[in-house]
């Protein structure tokens, strides 16, 4: 693998910084001096390439991890060949002018992509900044202010970004164990990062910046473990049309859609984020405090409307404010005001003192079915917060509990709110900022507590799928509708209803009596997307003269309504018995996530209440089954009157061997299933429509 040696990006023993130090300014100098003023303890040798002395002929550059190279870009290809002969396995390229210009600089860029294949190097960049290792002492990049040492890492492919960031961090006093520019991500990226940082053990919380992303289907899978096991926080870019073009200009990457980055990021368990302030609240929060054991929260205050604000925040998140057991409200009124309140908002007063402030919290901590609590402090006259802040450090730590600070107000109350933080205590300015830290740190706790996703591979005849997709692209065929997919369905086990198709009425009527049963017209046309856009279907015929006069009645009426489609007739498909539940399921295959499969109610159901769940491909069995519970409106057609138990593992199996499909398939562009009849007795696939892209050699 290309990234055996990520470890030596962040604990060399030995750099070589390649470029030139004519120039005071120069990349490599500015590297040299990070290195040297941050007391790398490591050796470091400078090597002038421009110099005009050969670097190959230097006896002390032997045995060395890690190559930091600054130069000019057309220099770089014959410096990597270099540092390759030389045993050398990481390197650093701080070098722009590469796939981010395009034209020759992709090119380029594809080159050194090549080499590190070929000889076997781990690339960081072309166009990053470098990287950092706070326990390691190492500043191998081009950013002078750090923050101070702590347990978050951090990665991102934009400079300015990692610039911003930093700098805030260390205004914010936040500590950093890893920081890694990504630049171009020519070898390392995101996924690579990612699984490194998994298994730093100076690290507790990841972090990120994203744009775009190279290879976004092992990002997402190497997550879904890697979340199990430490948070990540991720603050994402390129949502947007608009961002999506910048993104591409900027770092040269494709990017994928918003829907497909939203379900990969949430499927793997990465917390997402949309601007700083919160990134870094959550960053903190995960940080220093424990995961809660429950949704159960205290709110302690000495303001009324304050608490009030906080208790209302509380509005739509899965956090409970639970009544106090009575001993704690017995020690409350022991310790606290005359005047205090001690029910499930604890309002202390603003003549309450410091010390009061800290017995308060600490006995709502001690509660029993306590699991989290917010001291919300406003300011006031007599409320001495310097004294306050320090009882609040004081206290020791309830073991297990998930604790926060709220003083609300900005200028006023900034030396005490950079006191509790670096003392290791969250502090906000609004009760709603730290109920959203509260609510995330909920969801991750429960997202730790889920079992690790078990794929399944369902039976199919593939040769036989194969060999199907294959005569339709030979003769052109890119789009299928209907009983069209029947040999796909079939090759993959998926019942369906039997369908036949009828070019004239007396047809209709012979297959009607072949079938058996009563059965459902539908017209069929390809200019036709959408059947019910023009009352292109009627159900439940019993007799022939029925069948007849559907028939009649649904291509004249399709005529008149669309007389510039072409109709080649009826499908005649057996009715399913029962009252069905008519689902959606669709498939469209994302350029960097794969096959994006999205689930919801069929027809004029879809259109009411629009609400839907989305997956990517490949589908676990959880994943089929919250699919599923995520859909309000599914749930209550399950138990709509008259209608029978519905068989939902037939349902699971569609959306499972649906995902397998895709998956084998890489020319399968679109897939639709609509409707799936979901009755007690199974589920059945009654129309399809299908689109294929032929795969480039």
């Amino acid at each position: 693998m290309r990234d055996d040696y990520l470890h030596a990006l962040f604990s060399p023993q030995t750099i070589a910084v390649v470029g030139s130090f004519d120039n005071a300014g120069a990349s490599a100098r500015v590297v040299l001096s990070n290195l040297e003023g941050w007391g790398y303890q490591g050796r470091i040798v400078p090597v002038n390439w421009t110099s005009g002395q050969d670097p190959r002929t230097l006896d002390d550059l032997k045995g060395i991890d890690l190559a930091v190279v600054c130069l000019a870009p057309e220099f770089v290809p014959e410096a990597l060949e270099w540092i390759a002969d030389m045993g050398i396995k990481a390197v650093i390229i701080i070098s722009a002018g590469f796939r981010e210009i395009g034209g020759q600089g992709y090119y380029l860029e594809e080159s050194i992509i090549q080499l590190a294949e070929r000889r076997n190097l781990t690339l960081l960049g072309p166009n990053c900044l470098g990287v950092a290792s706070w326990a390691d002492h190492l500043n191998a990049s081009l950013i002078s202010r750090l923050p101070s040492q702590g347990n978050i890492a951090f990665f991102s492919p934009s400079g300015s970004m990692c610039n911003a960031i930093l700098d805030w961090a260390a205004s914010e006093e936040i500590g950093f164990s890893k920081f890694a520019s990504l630049g171009n991500r020519a070898v390392i990226d995101e996924a690579s990062m990612l699984q490194f940082l998994a298994e730093d053990p100076q690290t507790s919380v990841i972090i990120g910046y994203l744009e775009g992303m190279n290879n976004g289907r092992r990002f997402a899978r190497i997550s879904q473990t890697i979340t199990h096991e430490k948070p990540v926080i991720m603050l994402q870019a390129g949502m947007t049309e608009h961002g999506q073009k910048a993104i591409s200009s900027h770092v040269g990457a494709l990017t994928g859609s918003e829907r497909a980055y939203q379900t990969a990021l949430k499927q793997a368990g990465i917390i997402q984020v949309d601007n700083l302030s919160t990134l870094f609240d959550l960053a903190r929060m995960f940080g220093t405090q424990s995961l809660p054991k429950g949704p159960n929260l205290a709110i302690v205050t000495n303001s009324g409307g304050a608490g009030i604000l906080a208790a209302d925040g509380m509005a739509g998140t899965s956090l409970i404010l639970p009544r106090l057991g009575r001993d704690t409200a017995a020690r409350l009124a022991d310790v606290l005001p005359r005047h205090a309140q001690t029910s499930n908002l604890v309002d202390i007063g603003m003549e309450a003192t410091p010390v009061q402030y800290a017995q308060a919290l600490n006995t709502v901590l001690h509660d029993r079915q306590i699991q989290m609590a917010l001291l919300v402090i406003a300011p006031g006259l007599g409320v001495d917060l310097p004294a306050i802040v320090r009882e609040l450090v004081a206290l020791p730590r309830a073991e297990g509990k998930t604790v926060a600070v709220c003083l609300i107000g900005q200028e006023g109350v900034m030396e005490e709110k950079r006191f509790l933080q670096r003392h290791g205590l969250p502090c906000y300015s609004n009760p709603k900022a730290a109920l959203a830290s509260f609510e995330a740190m909920l969801r991750y706790a429960g997202w730790k507590t889920k079992s690790y996703p078990v794929e399944v591979c369902y039976r199919r005849d593939k040769a036989k799928a194969e060999r199907f997709l294959k005569d339709c692209l030979d003769v052109g065929k890119t789009e299928l509708f209907g009983f069209e997919v029947q040999p796909l369905l079939m090759a993959y086990e998926l019942g369906f209803p039997r369908t036949e198709l009828a070019r004239t009425s007396k047809s209709a009527v012979k297959i009607a009596k072949r079938l058996a049963c009563p059965v459902a017209l539908k017209i069929a046309s390809p200019h036709i997307e959408y059947k019910s856009d023009v009352g292109g279907v009627e159900v439940n015929l019993q007799t022939s003269e029925e069948v007849r006069l559907g028939f009649m009645k649904l291509t004249s009426r399709v005529q008149r309504l669309r007389s510039e489609a072409f109709v080649s007739g009826c499908l005649v498909q057996e009715m399913i018995l029962g009252k069905p539940a008519e689902v959606c399921i669709r498939v469209q295959r994302d350029p960097k996530f794969g096959p994006l499969i999205r689930f919801g109610l069929s027809g004029s159901q879809a259109d009411i209440f629009q609400e839907y769940s989305m997956r990517l491909a490949p589908l676990s069995l959880d994943d089929a089954a919250g699919m599923m519970r995520e859909l309000k409106v599914f749930s209550l057609l399950k138990r709509e009157r008259g209608r029978e138990a519905l068989d939902l593992r037939a349902l699971e199996d569609v959306l499972l061997t649906l995902s397998q499909m895709t998956l084998d398939f890489p020319e399968i562009y679109t897939l639709e299933f609509d409707p799936v009849l979901v009755t007690s007795r199974g589920a059945w696939v009654a129309g399809a429509r299908m689109s294929l892209l032929p795969q480039s050699e």
